[in-house]
């Protein structure tokens, strides 16, 4: 599959879907929920001005939607990064949410494979994600999946007040 056709079709029915911008006013619902159970802070215009980014330049990642029957079962964001320890570009998985109704039935283990199959069409040798200490049921999904902790702590630097 090209990374950048607009969707795949996995065995249970869902379908991983490129979202447009016509997509947004019903995934923003979907991404305040993400946010609420993160304790991430909601910016909306930062939010929307980075979804269009998403949406509009192939370079910067993929925004993909999960769909079943047409409604949104939760979505996930892939960067593009890049760094000399990966040799080269790598993809970041930013964020992976499957809404309460679709939990369970391994929707998170199956978009984790959609992503895979995007960053080896891209050439990434690498994929890297964020999972917070106090997640044990998301830490248990990617480590089966085959990921590794590192003993590194992220940190960030905010360059706008």
């Amino acid at each position: 599959m090209n990374p950048t056709d607009s969707s795949a079709v996995d065995s249970g029915g869902y379908v991983f879907a490129a979202a447009t911008e016509a997509d947004l006013p019903r995934l923003i619902p979907v991404l305040r929920a993400f946010y609420e159970v993160e304790h991430l802070p909601w910016n909306e215009p930062a939010l929307r001005r980075a979804l269009s980014v998403l949406i509009g330049d192939p370079n910067a990642g993929r925004l993909r939607l999960i769909l079943r029957d047409g409604e949104i079962a939760g979505y996930f964001v892939l960067g593009f990064c890049f760094s000399l320890e990966f040799g080269g570009r790598f993809g970041l998985l930013d964020e992976l949410f499957v809404l309460p109704a679709h939990r369970g039935g391994g929707l998170a283990k199956r978009a984790l494979s959609e992503v895979e199959t995007l960053c080896r069409a891209e050439g990434l040798d690498a994929l890297r994600l964020e999972v917070n200490d106090d997640n044990a049921h998301a830490r248990g999904i990617y480590e089966r999946a085959g990921y590794v902790a590192h003993p590194r702590r992220l940190m960030t630097l905010w360059l706008q007040a």
